[in-house]
Formats: C-alpha cells, structure tokens, sequence
C-alpha cells in the first residue's frame, strides 16, 4: 500500500512510498517510487495496485517522517483521552467536551493532507512556470 505524496512534476506524477502496513497501519516503509494514476509518459509501466510507475527510488526521508507523523497526530488525542480522561475532564468542564476535542483533533489531523498536497501543487507549479519563463529563484 502507498501513502503520501510528494514533489509534484507538472506531468502529475509525484513520489510515493509504499509500505508494509497491518490494519491500514504503516509499520516500515519499503521503496519509494515516482507514479501517476494517468498514463503521461512512453516510459512508464502499469501496476497492479492501479497506477504507473515512472521510476524507483531511494527511501524519501521526510515522507517516511510525515507518514509516521500524520498517524502519530490522529492517534495522540485518542491516547491522552484514553489515559488523562479526568485531568481532561477537569480541564474543560466536563467529559464529553474533552471528547469533542479530542475528536475535533484528530478531524483536522486526518483532512490536513488534503490542503497540504492543494498547497503544495500550487507551489510547485508556480516554480515550474517562473523556471519555464527563464526566471529563477
């Protein structure tokens, strides 16, 4: 299974990795490899998972890192739930609020890839077209 996405390359491909993963869980990352869900390119090959394969590559240290980040932000409110229930419960007033918190958390943790990828197109596309006008930086 694939998770993450990262450098963006005009043709819509970009770098994933894939993973060893039990219960949607990623335990250890095992190659990191550039894909597209449209075939773009001659040198490209299908994949049983559903995608083309542009290139295989090294590990991608900082999406292995956001990977185990993203995870650890949607588990960590439902962790300090489960153990602090009371100091959370006296904290905010009562237990159901520490529970809609708690929930609110990990909402925001869970949708945040999808603005954060958004962002990141945007970002990447604008360099390509100041690169393809001849201005650099």
């Amino acid at each position: 299974m694939v998770y993450g996405e990262r450098d963006y390359w005009p043709d819509g491909s970009f770098v994933t990795t894939e993973w060893f993963v039990v219960a949607y869980v990623p335990i250890a990352p095992i190659i990191s490899k550039r894909i597209s869900y449209m075939h773009n390119g001659e040198y490209a090959t299908y994949d049983a998972s559903g995608y083309f394969v542009y290139e295989t590559l090294p590990l991608d240290r900082k999406q292995v890192a956001s990977v185990y980040g993203w995870f650890a932000a949607i588990i960590a409110p439902f962790v300090v739930l489960v153990t602090f229930p009371d100091a959370l419960a006296k904290l905010l007033g009562d237990k159901d609020r520490a529970a809609a918190l708690c929930l609110l958390l990990a909402a925001i943790a869970f949708v945040s890839p999808y603005f954060l990828r958004r962002w990141a197109k945007r970002r990447k596309m604008q360099e390509w077209k100041r690169q393809s006008l001849g201005l650099h930086g």
